[in-house]
């Protein structure tokens, strides 16, 4: 999975695997969540958002089913 360093108050990197649909979402606290069946056309929005929070909050965070590492 390639990680993209992400300048934003929480969030640390984003990665996605394409073929299993995971989102992974590394935060500045050191916790790092990985989100299931998250269709492509999502990260992309989620990568080209202007507030990535803002829309993590809103589509992503409630959205998925999700495991925390």
């Amino acid at each position: 999975m390639t990680k993209y360093p992400i300048h934003s108050a929480n969030i640390l990197k984003v990665g996605y695997d394409e073929v299993q649909q995971v989102l992974e979402i590394e935060f500045k606290l050191t916790v790092i969540y990985h989100y299931f069946e998250v269709p492509l056309d999502e990260f992309v929005a989620f990568m080209k958002a202007d507030d990535l929070e803002a829309f993590y909050f809103e589509f992503i965070q409630c959205k998925y089913h999700f495991e925390v590492s």
